[in-house]
């Protein structure tokens, strides 16, 4: 028997609407309620197409995952949905995903998760991951069981880009709707629809076509150092870092509970190009003083937030083109590392993107 010359892409299956089961086939928003699921080998059994591309070998996640199984209704206690992750959760699978990089038999890594936990799973591990191992996460905006469901494809799309050698030192993609994005600017901009996950300011950075070619147009490379924070260092549990969304006439009050509640960095979710109300100001400033470290974003969806005279008199770090959300993460992290306000800045700013690589 001749040996398998295949790449290895190692599959981490967590759950989500990529493995759910409604009750009809046209139920494509109360499905999370049957609490049923499609097993990931039942998955991998429909699509024979990944075997031409790949040998996957499947991770479980959390590790005792495949002695809890699932009950006899096909629900799965063992692995909680992704809108009921903790920053310790997202911590734990990226632990898992290093661990299964490191493999060296392994050519890439396929995560598939719920799309309400995903832009900020990805960015997180571009975050502690590191290496020339591609790391590529995908879900479906429609359950298993749904006409048209759209699960398969990205799975099987999702492992071309993994086992791709384009992909290698290109850190962490999403793959969806056929869009190859970078964790930094991916955001998930739809309840339901298929191409909700996007990059609104930069695009695509490539595409796995419809003929099944792989096409990157631009890089976007992590530092030649590796990632910036080491997975090994990061204690138990991470800093709070809570975040206070803006709007017209909003006082002090969420910003005061969140110092009370002893948050070590509070994320300003404001306006416009990042501008809280002046109550907020005055009571993110405060705050400032005790030594909570503010972050200044924007809750409009696109666009950097840079220095202004209201970040400028607080102290405050600007959150460039991230997201309030991520900005929250890369916060929670620096605080973890105990890093200065100055390099804390530092880490927010966008890095450099080629085009046609």
């Amino acid at each position: 028997m001749a040996p398998d010359c295949r790449p290895v892409v190692a599959w981490i299956p967590t759950g989500g609407t990529i493995e759910a089961r409604a009750n009809d086939r046209l139920d494509r928003t109360a499905y999370g309620q049957t609490g049923r699921r499609r097993p990931p080998h039942e998955l991998l059994a429909d699509l024979p197409e990944i075997a031409a591309t790949a040998a996957v070998r499947q991770v479980n996640w959390p590790a005792d995952t495949a002695l809890l199984g699932a009950s006899s209704s096909g629900a799965d206690r063992a692995r909680p949905p992704s809108h009921a992750w903790t920053v310790a959760d997202l911590i734990d699978l990226a632990r898992t995903v290093a661990c299964t990089a490191a493999d060296p038999d392994v050519t890439g890594v396929v995560v598939t998760c719920g799309t309400n936990g995903l832009e900020e799973l990805a960015f997180l591990l571009s975050q502690v991951v590191g290496g020339d191992v591609p790391v590529v996460v995908t879900g479906a905006m429609r359950p298993a069981s749904a006409l048209g469901g759209d699960g398969p494809l990205n799975l099987l799309n999702a492992v071309r880009v993994a086992a791709h050698p384009r992909s290698a030192g290109r850190g962490v993609l999403v793959v969806f709707d056929d869009a190859i994005l970078a964790a930094r600017d991916v955001a998930k901009t739809a309840t339901y629809r298929l191409g909700a996950f996007r990059s609104p300011e930069l695009g695509p950075v490539g595409f796995a076509d419809a003929d099944g070619e792989v096409a990157f147009y631009r890089r976007t490379d992590g530092p030649s150092t590796g990632p910036p924070f080491d997975l090994m260092d990061l204690p138990a549990v991470l800093p709070r870092v809570d975040v206070v969304v803006s709007c017209l006439g909003a006082d002090g009050a969420l910003i005061d509970a969140a110092v009370a509640a002893g948050a070590a960095g509070i994320v300003s979710a404001g306006l416009g190009a990042g501008y809280p109300t002046p109550a907020e100001q005055a009571a993110l400033e405060r705050a400032a003083r005790e030594g909570v470290v503010v972050c200044q974003a924007s809750r409009v969806g696109s666009g950097r937030v840079v220095p202004h005279a209201g970040t400028r008199a607080g102290g405050f770090v600007a959150a460039a083109d991230l997201s309030p959300w991520k900005a929250r993460l890369l916060l929670s992290l620096a605080l973890a590392d105990q890093r200065p306000v100055e390099q804390i800045q530092n880490l927010f700013e966008m890095p450099l993107s080629d085009v046609n690589q």
